[in-house]
C-alpha cells in the first residue's frame, strides 16, 4: 500500500517548483538590494547637502546656526540636547554621516530619525551639522489612513512571483505539449506504424529524439521478426528429420522382438526414443511460439484429467531407474481452450517435473480448471554429505528450456500462473480457464 500511494518525481514538477523558487529569491533578493541603495542613495544626498551648508555658514562657539531642519555648530556642546542624547560621543570620523532611528519594528516605518556628522568648513575649522525628523512634525500622518509601505513592498513582490509564474506556467506548457505528444506517439508506436516517419514535434531535439526511438523500435521489430521467422523454418525444418528418427526406433523396435537385444543395447535404444520425444515436443512447442500472436485461437473442448492421465503415463519413462513416487490427484473436469497449448503446456511441466527429480516424489493435483504440480527432492543425510560439491554445483530442482517455454504460452494466453521454489520443492500452478474479455 505504501508504494502505492508513493509519488514518484515528476521532471515538469521539480522545473516548476524550481523556477518559482528561483523566481522568488531573485524578486526578495532584487527588492532588498533596491532598498538598501535607496536608503543609501538619501543618506549620501544628505550629507552632500550638509557639507554645502556647512561650507556657507558662518558659525561661532555659543552661537549655532540653524537652517531649516539642520543645525549647525563649531563645539559639540553647542549641539542640541537631544543630539547628544541619541549619540553619546561626538563623531570620531569626519564626513561620517551618523543615525540614530526610533523604530516599532523591523517591516514598520520609523517614526524619528537623528543625524550628525562632523565636517570641515573652507577654513578648516571643524563643525557640527545635525537635523532632526521627528514624526509631531507631521501630524496629518496619524489621522490620514493610509496602507504601511512595507506592505506595498509586499503586495508588490507577490504580484511580480504571480506574473513571473503565470508566465512559467505558459512556456512550460508550450514546452511540454510537444513532449506529450512525443510521448503518446512513442507509446503508440507498433510493428504496423514504426516505418512511417515521425511528425513534427516543433523542436529539433524532440525530432532528433523522435527519429532515434522509431530507429531503435525498427531494429528491435526487424529482429523479433527474424528470429520468429528462424524459429518458425528451423521448427518445420527438424520436424522431419525427428519424424525419421522415431520411425527408425520403432522400426528397430519390431526387428528387435525378433532378435533379442542385450541389456546396453536396449537401453541405448530407449535413450535414442527419449531424445526423440523430447526433440519431437520442443519441436511443437516453439513452432507454435513462432505463429503471430494476432491470429484467432481455436478453442477446442479437453478433457483435462484424461489429459493428464495420457501426458504423464507417456512421460513415464523418465523415471526409470530414478526412485521416484508419482502421485496423480484428477476430478473429471473438461473446459473449453487452445488444445495444442494446453498440451504443450502439461506436457512440459510434467516433463520437467520428472527430469529434475532424482529421489522424492511428483504429485500431480488438478481441480476443476487449476492443475498443480509439485516435484519433491528426498536426500538423506549420507548421499547429501557425499554429493555436497555437486548439490552446490547443480540445483536439485532445475527449470529447464520447457519451462521457459511454457512460461511465454502461459504469458499468451493470459493464464493464470504460479510458480514457488523452495530449497528441495518447486511448484508449479497453471489456471487453464479461459479469461472473457
Amino acid at each position: 500500500m505504501k508504494s502505492a500511494m508513493k509519488i514518484r518525481p515528476s521532471l515538469k514538477l521539480y522545473f516548476f517548483i524550481t523556477m518559482i523558487l528561483l523566481g522568488s529569491i531573485m524578486t526578495i533578493g532584487l527588492s532588498m538590494l533596491t532598498v538598501n541603495y535607496f536608503i543609501d542613495g538619501l543618506d549620501r544626498g544628505l550629507n552632500g547637502v550638509m557639507r554645502e551648508l556647512v561650507r556657507t555658514s558662518d558659525v561661532h562657539d555659543g552661537q549655532p546656526v540653524k537652517f531649516a531642519d539642520f543645525q549647525i555648530a563649531s563645539r559639540w556642546e553647542d549641539t542640541p540636547d537631544i543630539i547628544q542624547e541619541r549619540f553619546e560621543s561626538p563623531p570620531a570620523v569626519e564626513n561620517e554621516l551618523l543615525k540614530s532611528k526610533d523604530q516599532n519594528s523591523f517591516f514598520s516605518l520609523p517614526t524619528n530619525l537623528y543625524f550628525i556628522a562632523m565636517i570641515r568648513n573652507q577654513e578648516g575649522e571643524l563643525r557640527y551639522i545635525s537635523k532632526v525628523m521627528l514624526d509631531k512634525f507631521n501630524p496629518q500622518r496619524h489621522h490620514k489612513p493610509h496602507i504601511s509601505r512595507f506592505l506595498w513592498i509586499i503586495i508588490t513582490g507577490v504580484l511580480v512571483i504571480a506574473m513571473f509564474t503565470c508566465f512559467l506556467i505558459v512556456l512550460m506548457r508550450k514546452v511540454a505539449k510537444p513532449i506529450e505528444s512525443l510521448r503518446d506517439w512513442a507509446k503508440a508506436l507498433n510493428h504496423e506504424n514504426v516505418q512511417h516517419p515521425p511528425p513534427d514535434f516543433t523542436y529539433n531535439e524532440l525530432n532528433t529524439l523522435a527519429t532515434i526511438v522509431q530507429s531503435s523500435l525498427h531494429s528491435v521489430h526487424q529482429s523479433l521478426a527474424r528470429e520468429k521467422t528462424f524459429l518458425s523454418y528451423a521448427s518445420h525444418e527438424l520436424r522431419t528429420p525427428i519424424s525419421v528418427i522415431r520411425s527408425n526406433v520403432d522400426l528397430l523396435k519390431r526387428l528387435c522382438e525378433q532378435a533379442t537385444l542385450n541389456e546396453k543395447q536396449q537401453l541405448t535404444l530407449a535413450r535414442i526414443e527419449r531424445a526423440g520425444l523430447t526433440m519431437s515436443d520442443l519441436t511443437e512447442t516453439l513452432l507454435w511460439l513462432s505463429h503471430d500472436e494476432a491470429q484467432s485461437v481455436e478453442l477446442k473442448r479437453i478433457q483435462l484429467d484424461e489429459k493428464i492421465h495420457q501426458l504423464s503415463s507417456e512421460l513415464r519413462y523418465l523415471l526409470n531407474s530414478k526412485a521416484v513416487e508419482v502421485t496423480i490427484d484428477c476430478k473429471p473436469f473438461s473446459l473449453d481452450t487452445d488444445g495444442t497449448a494446453c498440451h504443450i503446456v502439461l506436457s512440459n511441466l510434467i516433463r520437467n517435473a520428472y527430469q529434475h527429480t532424482q529421489r522424492g516424489h511428483v504429485h500431480i493435483i488438478q481441480q476443476g480448471s487449476v492443475v498443480t504440480i509439485i516435484n519433491e527432492e528426498h536426500r538423506d543425510s549420507a548421499s547429501h554429505s557425499n554429493n555436497k560439491i555437486k548439490t552446490t554445483q547443480q540445483p536439485i530442482l532445475g527449470y529447464g528450456l520447457g519451462l521457459q517455454l511454457s512460461e511465454r504460452i502461459i504469458q499468451r494466453h493470459k493464464w493464470q500462473y504460479q510458480i514457488i521454489d523452495e530449497p528441495g520443492r518447486y511448484l508449479v500452478k497453471v489456471d487453464f480457464k479461459v479469461e472473457i474479455s
